[in-house]
């Protein structure tokens, strides 16, 4: 099983590891897809990354400034996030009958 970033800044590893989920045939965990924000929208007040809300740090990828570590521990919004998009790919996967 392979997994993309929680955030769909980090194009090239996101890319990358949907090329190879798809050669190799591995099931695929789409954090990015479903986290809830993009790249694309900034915040309407701030307008700063959404993904800068939820992490500790930040880092600068060609110029733009984003979160780079989400938040640790269960009650962050990020790893419950995270955590649910993972359990209902699982599901995908293994269903219960």
């Amino acid at each position: 099983m392979l997994c993309t970033d929680w955030h769909d800044a980090r194009t090239i590893y996101n890319t990358s590891v949907r090329k190879l989920a798809a050669k190799w045939g591995f099931p695929l965990v789409e954090f990015d897809k479903y986290i809830g924000f993009s790249k694309n929208t900034l915040h309407p007040v701030t307008g700063e990354q959404m993904s800068l809300l939820f992490a500790g740090d930040k880092q600068e990828i060609d110029g733009i400034t984003y979160g780079w570590h989400p938040e640790n521990g269960k009650d962050a919004y990020i790893q419950r996030r995270m955590g649910a998009i993972f359990a209902d790919t699982m599901r995908k996967i293994f269903p219960i009958k």
